[in-house]
C-alpha cells in the first residue's frame, strides 16, 4: 500500500522562512555587536597605552629639563625647547618660581589686581581677594594694615571665611577653588602664574608672564625691563626654584602636561627635589611650536620657539 506522502500547507512554509530569515538577522545583529565591542576594546587599550607613554615622557621632561638647566644647556626662559622620541614630542619651559605670585603673601590688593586682570570684573577681584587673605590667615590676629580699599570701609582680614574647608596657609594652588567666587574659569586663568612655594612677596618681573605684569601695575608695583625679544637667559637668574613645564604629544596627537616646581643645586652632579609634582593642562590660547626639527631626546634639546 502507497502511503501519502506530507505536505506542508504553504502558510507553514511562508512561516519557516520568516523563522529563519530573522534569525540571521540576530546573528549579524549579535556578530556586528561582537565586533564593535571588540573594536572600542582595542581602542580604549590603544588610547591608554599612548596616555601612560605621553606621560612618561612628559615626567621623563621634568627630570630632563632641569637638568638641561643646571647644565646651562637650556639657558633663555623665554623660550620652548624640544626634542623628539621616536615618534613622539616633547616640549619643556622653565622659568623661576620667584616670577610667579605668592599667594601665601601677597599683599591682597596685589591678589586683586590679579584676578582682574585675568577677567573678574573688580568688586568680584576684590571680594576673593578678601576670602584669599582670610583664608590663609585664619586664626592669627588680624594686622592694622588689612584689607582691601573698595571705596567703602576696609574689609577686616582674619575673620572665619563662609563655605571654605581647610583654613590656614595655602598648601597648593588648588586650595584657592574653596574661596567663595572663584569659578573654574578664573583658577584656569591665573593657575600658571600662581604659586605656594616661593616664600617671598619679591617678584622677578623680567621672567614674570604679561598677566603679572599687568597685576603688578595695576597694584602699584615697580616692574623692572621687559625680558628682550632676543630672550632672558638664566645666568641673570640668582636661586634655585624653577617652574618646569614637560608636555609630551605622541605620534597620535595624545597630549599630557605635566606642571613641577624643581628645586636642587645648580650643577649637574646635585639631586633636584620635586617640590609639587601635578597633571596640568594647555591654556585655551596655548600654541605648541613646530618640533619636527628637533633633536633626539637622547641628544638633549634645541629652541624651538618662543613661549606665548
Amino acid at each position: 500500500m502507497k502511503l501519502p506522502r506530507s505536505r506542508r500547507k504553504p502558510k507553514d512554509q511562508g512561516a519557516a522562512l520568516v523563522l529563519v530569515l530573522w534569525g540571521a538577522v540576530v546573528m549579524s545583529i549579535i556578530a556586528a555587536a561582537a565586533a564593535k565591542q571588540a573594536s572600542t576594546t582595542a581602542i580604549t587599550v590603544n588610547a591608554t597605552a599612548e596616555l601612560t607613554r605621553a606621560r612618561a615622557l612628559a615626567d621623563g621632561g621634568v627630570r630632563a629639563g632641569w637638568t638641561a638647566f643646571a647644565d646651562k644647556r637650556i639657558n633663555d626662559f623665554g623660550m620652548t625647547w624640544g626634542c623628539h622620541s621616536g615618534d613622539d614630542l616633547l616640549f619643556v619651559r622653565l622659568r623661576p618660581e620667584t616670577s610667579r605670585i605668592d599667594i601665601n603673601l601677597a599683599e591682597p590688593e596685589l591678589l586683586a589686581a590679579l584676578f582682574e586682570a585675568a577677567g573678574a570684573d573688580r568688586a568680584a577681584a576684590e571680594r576673593i581677594a578678601v576670602a584669599a587673605a582670610e583664608y590663609r590667615s585664619f586664626g592669627e590676629a588680624p594686622s592694622e594694615d588689612t584689607g582691601v580699599e573698595t571705596g567703602e570701609e576696609p574689609v577686616e582680614i582674619g575673620k572665619t571665611p563662609p563655605g571654605t574647608f581647610r583654613r590656614g596657609p595655602f598648601q597648593s594652588i588648588e586650595e584657592l577653588g574653596y574661596l567663595p567666587g572663584m569659578d573654574t574659569t578664573l583658577f584656569r586663568a591665573i593657575a600658571s602664574d600662581v604659586t605656594v612655594n616661593s616664600k617671598t612677596t619679591d617678584i622677578d618681573a623680567r621672567y614674570a608672564s604679561p598677566l603679572v605684569r599687568m597685576a603688578m601695575e595695576k597694584a602699584g608695583l615697580p616692574l623692572a625691563p621687559q625680558n628682550s625679544e632676543a630672550g632672558a637667559e638664566a645666568p641673570g637668574f640668582e636661586g634655585s626654584l624653577m617652574d618646569v613645564r614637560a608636555i609630551a604629544v605622541t605620534a597620535s596627537g595624545v597630549v599630557f602636561v605635566r606642571d613641577s616646581v624643581v628645586e636642587g643645586p645648580i650643577d649637574s652632579d646635585g639631586a633636584p627635589v620635586l617640590v609639587r609634582l601635578a597633571q596640568g593642562r594647555l591654556g585655551n590660547d596655548e600654541i605648541l611650536p613646530d618640533g619636527r626639527g628637533a633633536p633626539a631626546c637622547t641628544q638633549g634639546f634645541a629652541a624651538v620657539g618662543r613661549v606665548r
